[in-house]
């Protein structure tokens, strides 16, 4: 009855996507391994991502945990930087503009994540700061939580948009048949390692070219650069084996630092705004957590170029050819 505050028993994920959230999953995995052809693994690859990113829709509609937008953004890139290792033996047609429609889905998810990792970031830093200084965290952290607010309803208007749905047609239409153009019945570890070369040669070119200072959006193109080898080579490895995995371990722990790099350098802009005609106690907070994401960026500095030897080693990288 109206009125009496029943709580409505409807599970969320069936309010959020109504009769949709009842049905059968639209993608099955797809098992390849080293006998697998070029067409297979490239259908492995785009369907595990796709699956992904239908996995975590409902959890970013209905808001419940930041990991959900975190993995639909994931699932999103990582799709988008496949599409571009995979062009060479792709339709050109069929895939820019599905690339193109993924950036601006990343970018719309970017600004809820990247609200969250700040807030995660300034948390923890909290903690290294004066008792005293405490009171002038919370207006921060509600300048952040409006930020994010604002964030959040965007991404929903988004993902109610036909433009969202139409996206999520194709992906689920061309991962399940991708338009191989080239080599589709070619053993796809021979296929596969030419394709992780290219993205690697960018990315050892764009290291070697660094200054023995290198400018912050330097490094932040090395770690573009080292995402999309990393997840070149894991769509290698099923069908390359472990040679491939390990590789693409050893350049996620590249990418991971410089990620800590860029996170510092993004905290830090975020945070000269909004100190800016802030009241004393929020500008005295502010410049102290400023001063921490510059002792951590330059600890991620120092931290870099060990873990590239760990990547940029003859034996580990001897399957590429």
């Amino acid at each position: 009855e109206a009125g009496t505050g029943k709580p409505d028993p409807t599970p969320k994920l069936v309010r959020a996507l109504g009769a949709r959230a009842l049905e059968p999953p639209e993608l099955a995995p797809r098992e390849v391994d080293e006998g697998s052809n070029t067409f297979d693994a490239i259908r492995a690859a785009l369907t595990a991502s796709v699956a992904r990113m239908l996995a975590h829709d409902p959890g970013v509609r209905i808001g419940e945990h930041p990991k959900d937008v975190h993995q639909l953004r994931v699932g999103t890139r990582r799709l988008r930087s496949d599409l571009r290792t995979f062009r060479p033996v792709l339709d050109e047609e069929w895939l820019q503009p599905l690339r193109d429609e993924l950036k601006w889905l990343a970018q719309e998810l970017g600004r809820v994540r990247d609200a969250d990792v700040l807030e995660a970031r300034l948390r923890r830093q909290a903690d290294d700061l004066p008792d005293h200084d405490a009171a002038g965290l919370a207006p921060l952290l509600g300048k952040l939580a409006q930020e994010r607010e604002v964030a959040r309803t965007q991404v929903r208007e988004v993902m109610s948009s036909d433009r969202y749905a139409d996206l999520f047609d194709r992906l689920v239409s061309g991962a399940s048949s991708p338009p191989v153009v080239r080599d589709a019945d070619a053993p796809a570890r021979d296929t596969l390692a030419e394709l992780v070369s290219g993205p690697w040669k960018h990315l050892r070119k764009a290291v070697d070219e660094l200054s023995s200072d290198p400018e912050p959006e330097d490094l932040h193109r090395v770690r573009i650069l080292s995402k999309r080898v990393r997840y070149a080579a894991e769509a290698a490895a099923p069908v390359v084996g472990g040679k491939a995995a390990k590789f693409a371990e050893a350049v996620a722990g590249v990418q991971g630092v410089l990620g800590d790099h860029q996170d510092a350098s993004v905290a830090e802009e975020w945070l000269r705004q909004a100190a800016k005609d802030a009241p004393a106690p929020q500008a005295l907070v502010a410049g102290e957590l400023i001063s921490i994401q510059r002792g951590e960026a330059e600890a991620n500095r120092e931290a870099w170029p060990a873990d590239w030897k760990q990547v940029d080693r003859k034996k580990l990288r001897a399957w590429l050819g």
